[in-house]
């Protein structure tokens, strides 16, 4: 009789642990990896990024759609990282919070309530990037 209320405990247990993590978490040794998988294909990553792009880290969630990506390239490529992007103003920032994706590789810095100048101590900068909504496509089927 006392194994329900314990099987149910640990049945709750593993759905907030479970639940607390990302729908999907990725780690490509480059570029050319995410890409066979099709990560850009999907637009998880944007095809802006410099093909120097390496030890990428991504994780997402389908439903609430959110994304979480870390990754290193070479420092001779910054401006055309930087020509994708522009940098955010931090008076107009259109989130207030981070929500953690509870992953060791994610910086600490950029969890929680959005500050600025917590950001910049941990030796980031804020930059925004506008990618264009997909478009549906339709399909026009045809009885005889």
């Amino acid at each position: 009789m006392k194994r329900v209320p314990t099987a149910i405990c640990c049945l709750l247990l593993m759905v907030v642990l479970v639940g607390c993590r990302p729908d999907q978490e990725s780690f490509y040794p480059t570029r050319s990896d995410a890409e066979k998988k099709g990560e850009f294909d999907r637009g998880w990553l944007p095809n802006f990024l410099p093909n120097s792009l390496h030890a990428i880290h991504l994780a997402y969630d389908l439903s609430p759609s959110r994304e979480w990506c870390g990754f290193e390239f070479n420092q001779e490529d910054v401006d055309i990282l930087l020509s994708g992007l522009k940098a955010a103003n931090p008076s107009s920032l259109p989130i207030a919070q981070i929500p953690s994706p509870h992953l060791q590789w994610w910086p600490k810095a950029l969890e929680g309530n959005l500050n600025v100048q917590a950001i910049k101590r941990a030796g980031f900068e804020l930059y925004s990037v506008t990618r264009p909504i997909s478009r549906p496509t339709t399909r026009r089927w045809c009885s005889r």
